[in-house]
């Protein structure tokens, strides 16, 4: 387990989560596959770079979510 602004994709384990909180109230709990071959990103991007790259489902905002990590253990 790493701290946030040092994690990597690679760094989560299959229990682990990325939680992407928007400023609009809406959160999505997304996994390290999901990061890696559903939103094509490479297992060393670091977690915190996804704050600006990630885009609001619900109101449509692009830079405004802020990211957690939910660790299993």
């Amino acid at each position: 387990m790493r701290a946030l602004f040092e994690a990597r994709i690679e760094d989560l384990g299959p229990g682990d989560f990325v939680i992407v909180e928007c400023r609009c109230g809406h959160s999505l709990p997304i996994s390290s596959s999901t990061l890696v071959h559903g939103l094509r990103l490479q297992p060393y991007d670091r977690i915190m770079d996804l704050e600006g790259r990630l885009r609001c489902r619900e109101c449509d905002t692009k830079g405004q979510a802020v990211v957690s990590i939910k660790w299993a253990n």
